[in-house]
């Protein structure tokens, strides 16, 4: 059985790695380096498959179709997705984040760090976290400058104009923590409540994609714990830090606030039940009152297995969605669409499909979780707008990569044992553009695409 485990009680120092590292990896491979294994939730063992090392050395490069690059750029590394802010795009290279035109590549500025790192736009900022040691720094996102830092900080998390984090003094059983809450642009404390070293602020939200720091809610989730009680789920409003009535036991997979509600997740299904059941509980955040409690499933793999996943983990989203209306799967393995304030289901897909990317407009739905044709569905109405065929390359490969944006749908793709990247226009299906190489980001109307270079890595801006 496979589970997101919890961290209640384990025996770690104060600091533990953010879980956003996972994606690190996942895009680490796709530019054929070397990675680590990810972390939680954990995966079942997959097949051997074609590693990007081994992609190119296929026969040939797929073709290029679609339009010559605006630019390109060379690079040592990337880890993580190519971001937009303004008429930047920011790229993150090895140990630094570099900042070009976007309609030049011309560097606008570039900030090295000492480590790994991650990084969340958010408006005017660009917050960026260590991976190893803690601390946080936020940048102005035009001119790359500090505007303030926090050496202590861990589990950095930012949602909308606030960046929350874990500071702890000491390690291990002795560390005294709190969780802090400050305001992005000043760093200027907002709230701060006591925890332990293991409570968190969530930084799973329904719809949000990274680089990108999610829209401000009426509440943020933090996962609070200490040594005497199990941990639960609390609501806590942005710029207060007060806290509501609302309370949920954490369930080691998912907690999320939903407009006016808190609401957690259990994508293990329950002994003996075969039909991929994720488990739904909700409460009101402000009052505490039970709200709505039941089921949905996640779709299933090629091989028959639960996918448990709502998304494409590969993807970088959790759960797709807005508002409180939740993406998943029905008991018949169809694409819905459920109110969790209700349960009501919203709509059901008139084919089998598994719901793997999506936005605010769009739900991207493949054959199975890992395999098989493309459908991009109306998410208000779960109408079909198109079709594709199978992009070959399988959903568990490092390789694969997905954005649906307001514009485009990109995915990773494979022919003749190399990579490629296939994108469509949003509204009507065309295919845009076809590129040898690894989706690493992608906007309205541009996508960057990672590829092998003269003495290392690059990446080109296609812009439609």
């Amino acid at each position: 059985m496979t589970t997101r485990p919890s961290t209640e009680g384990e025996p770690v120092p104060s600091h533990r790695p953010a879980r956003w590292r996972t994606a690190a990896v996942a895009l680490t491979l796709v530019v054929g380096l070397p990675a680590c294994a990810a972390t939680h939730p954990q995966r079942p063992p997959t097949p051997v498959e074609q590693t990007p090392e081994r992609l190119r050395e296929g026969s040939r490069s797929p073709t290029p179709q679609g339009p010559q690059p605006a630019w390109s750029m060379s690079l040592r590394r990337i880890d993580q997705e190519v971001g937009e802010t303004g008429q930047l795009i920011v790229v993150p290279d090895g140990r630094e984040l570099r900042a070009v035109d976007r309609r030049t590549g011309q560097e606008r500025w570039r900030h090295p760090f000492d480590g790994s790192f991650r990084y969340v736009i958010a408006g005017g900022s660009i917050v960026v976290s260590d991976n190893d040691d803690g601390g946080v720094e936020v940048l102005d996102a035009v001119t790359g400058t500090t505007r303030w830092q926090a050496a202590r900080s861990q589990d950095v998390v930012v949602h909308g104009q606030a960046v929350y984090a874990r500071d702890c003094v000491g390690v291990g059983v002795a560390a005294t923590c709190v969780i802090i809450g400050r305001e992005l642009d000043s760093g200027r404390q907002l709230w701060k409540l006591p925890s332990d070293r293991f409570a968190r602020v969530s930084d799973v939200t329904l719809g949000a994609r990274p680089p990108y720091a999610p829209a401000a809610g009426r509440y943020v989730v933090v996962r609070l714990s200490t040594s005497a009680r199990a941990a639960t789920y609390t609501p806590v409003v942005p710029t207060t830090g007060r806290t509501g009535a609302g309370r949920l036991p954490n369930r080691a997979w998912f907690g999320f606030a939903a407009d006016d509600l808190l609401v957690s997740t259990d994508h293990d299904p329950p002994k003996g039940d075969q039909r991929c059941t994720v488990s739904i509980a909700s409460v009101d955040a402000d009052t505490g009152a039970k709200g709505w409690s039941g089921a949905v499933y996640s779709g299933r793999r090629e091989n028959g297995e639960c996918a448990k996943r709502l998304a494409n983990d590969l993807s970088g989203m959790e759960l797709i969605g807005v508002g409180t209306r939740l993406v998943a799967v029905t008991a018949d393995e169809r694409p819905q669409l459920v109110d969790l304030r209700t349960g009501r289901t919203v709509w059901r897909g008139v084919a089998a499909g598994v719901p793997i990317d999506g936005d605010d407009r769009s739900v991207l739905v493949r054959d199975t979780a890992d395999t098989g044709a493309l459908a991009l569905l109306d998410l208000a109405t779960g109408v079909a707008r198109w079709t594709a065929p199978d992009p070959v390359l399988p959903g568990t490969s490092a390789s694969w990569r997905s954005a649906v944006t307001a514009g485009l749908v990109a995915v990773s793709g494979a022919e003749d044992e190399r990579p490629m990247v296939l994108v469509y226009e949003v509204d009507t299906g065309r295919q845009l553009g076809r590129f040898p190489g690894w989706l690493a980001g992608a906007g309205t109307d541009w996508v960057a695409v990672s590829h092998a270079g003269t003495g290392g890595l690059a990446v080109d801006l296609h812009t439609f």
